[in-house]
This record gives structure tokens, sequence and C-alpha cells, in this order.
């Protein structure tokens, strides 16, 4: 500053050492800030697979649904295997009650891919599989995402054994991981 009684402002140096003091800051705050961001997405997911997830349960719990021959037929269907939730038949009674619960009109992959807000590929897939106990009835998991906050894009879908849905992270194969639920 002008050492004379007319102080007109800041310095050029003092003005481009405040302006290198807030890059530094943004600099260190910008990763941490999109991390939390994908984190919450994240979340949004989990709470759109719970939604997903309490709609099947009611209507597998529902004695109308179990009464019919082809509901029933597509809950035993999803015992043995997890089933992409867009193959699920949509004219059964089951079908209908869970997608009245979520005031969906569909199961279409094309659908629900729009509402996964993490990292994902298009061909992000949900899958369900019924496992029958009253306390947790249902598995289910999103393939093609990131669960880590990170982002990153997996080539593969994940894989769809028994322990699958079971396990966030296999440190030794990218293509496993996947978003879950119960």
């Amino acid at each position: 500053m002008r050492k004379n009684g007319k102080n007109k402002g800041f310095s050029l140096v003092e003005l481009i050492i405040v302006i290198a003091i807030m890059a530094i800051l943004v600099a260190i705050m910008a990763p941490v800030l999109l991390r939390y961001i994908e984190k919450a997405r994240i979340s949004a997911d989990m709470k759109m697979l719970d939604s997903i997830y309490v709609a099947l349960a009611y209507a597998a719990a529902d004695p109308d649904v179990v009464q019919q021959s082809d509901s029933m037929a597509e809950i035993e269907n999803m015992v043995n295997n997890p089933v992409k939730l867009e193959d699920i038949d949509t004219t059964t009674l089951f079908c209908q009650e869970a997608l009245d619960t979520l005031g969906w009109s569909s199961f279409s992959q094309a659908d629900y891919v729009q509402l996964i807000q993490s990292a994902h590929s298009s061909g992000s897939t949900i899958y369900v599989q019924y496992k029958g106990s009253a306390d947790n009835p249902l598995a289910m998991w999103i393939t093609d995402t990131d669960n880590t906050g990170k982002k990153k894009h997996y080539a593969g879908p994940a894989t769809s054994g028994a322990n699958a849905w079971r396990v966030l992270e296999d440190p030794d194969d990218d293509a496993s991981k996947v978003v879950s639920i119960h």
C-alpha cells in the first residue's frame, strides 16, 4: 500500500495473493465436495431400492396375491434365481400391487434407470431375489453402479450367485461392485 494518506485500494500483488489462496482452497475442497455429492446420490439409490423392496414385500404378503397361482409362480421363480426387475410379469396381481404401491406404471429398465442417481451405465439393472424369510424376504441390488462415492463405471454386470447380494465389494473384481439393500 502507498504510504501517503490516500488509500485507493489493494495493490495488484495483494489481489494476486488472495486469488491464489482462494484457488488453493477450491482445489482442496472440490474433490471432497464431489465425493459427498456422489455419496448422497448413492443414498438416494438405496432409498429407491428400499421403496421397491417394501412394495414387493407387501405385495408378496398380500392374501389376494398368495391365492393367485400366476402371482405365486412369479414369486417362486424368484426363489431359486435372481430376476431382473423388468422381467417380472406385469400381468400378475403381485406385480400390479407392487406398481400401485410405488406409483409406477411399469418396471421397465428404461424407466427406472432414469431414477438411478449415482454414477451408472445405461445398462444398469435392478435384480430381485426372494429369500422367503419373514424378517428379510427379499434381496435386491443394482448392477453397473458405483457404491464407493468415486466416479467409476463398471464394464460388466454384477455376479449373480447366492452370496452376490451380501458382498458390496470384491477387491479382485471391479465388475462385481453393486449397490445393495437387505
